[in-house]
């Protein structure tokens, strides 16, 4: 009976330990619960279009709001809060990301509490325009539990998430996404070199600008007035001098008687 009793318990032990474990993996198998998916999986397009395609952008955060429209040329310009040409490099950034490895793998959360994924007040919402005149949106909220990926809905059917949504559709973006949306108005800005060759010339001395040859004949022809009457002055002179010795009667001579 001993060895009997004793079998029982080690078959409850056993029984007891793989219920645990079984239960372990089912909660981290649970897509709600796994924010990451595999951290070495493969990224893919948040969107299926090309980055060329997108003729619109709009950022929204929390601390400014920035639009971008493709120009003739293709070239970036930022509408608001300016009028001035948009740092292509940065936007170059953001719709790369996008369009080929910003997103890590698409979940079904419960957002009964939205704030548990920073999808109350998200941190981002970007705006895009296609040729084709069709719009997308990402909206991104806060991190995972790892700190490098971050929840994410994609062209979400209702906005401002409520107690009452449910169970939705999300996306783990990675951390490239957030880089390429968090920055300050400067970085979105293009830097306009400054043209001082051409201030250079609006302020040059019109005198100084003169060629050594133009100075040269000028000092010429001073030298050459300058010493004109006082040749004319010598000439007048003689005449005068002749008079004067003309004037001057010779000595009486002497009488001989």
């Amino acid at each position: 009976m001993k060895l009997q009793r004793s079998t029982m318990i080690l078959v409850a032990t056993a029984l007891v330990m793989g219920g645990v474990v079984l239960f372990t993996q089912a909660r981290q198998g649970d897509p709600t619960r796994s924010t990451t998916g595999q951290s070495n999986a493969a990224a893919t397009p948040v969107f299926e279009f090309e980055e060329a395609d997108v003729v619109g952008l709009s950022i929204e955060t929390q601390d400014q709001t920035v639009v971008f429209e493709r120009g003739e040329g293709g070239f970036w310009q930022m509408t608001q809060p300016q009028q001035q040409p948009a740092e292509e490099a940065a936007i170059a950034f953001l719709l790369s990301r996008l369009t080929t490895d910003g997103l890590v793998q698409t979940t079904t959360i419960d957002v009964s509490d939205p704030a548990e994924f920073g999808l109350d007040a998200p941190f981002a919402t970007v705006n895009l325009t296609l040729a084709d005149e069709t719009t997308h949106q990402l909206v991104l909220g806060a991190a995972d539990f790892s700190g490098r990926h971050y929840y994410a809905l994609i062209d979400p059917e209702t906005l401002p998430l409520s107690e009452t949504t449910g169970d939705i559709d999300a996306a783990i973006v990675t951390e490239n996404i957030r880089n390429g949306v968090d920055r300050p108005l400067e970085e979105w800005q293009a830097v306009i070199d400054e043209a001082p060759a051409a201030e250079d010339d609006d302020n040059t001395d019109p005198e100084a600008a003169a060629s050594p040859d133009d100075a040269a004949s000028d000092n010429d022809v001073e030298a050459d007035s300058e010493a004109a009457p006082a040749d004319d002055g010598e000439a007048s002179e003689e005449p005068d001098d002749a008079i004067e010795s003309d004037d001057v009667s010779p000595p009486d001579e002497p009488d001989d008687s």
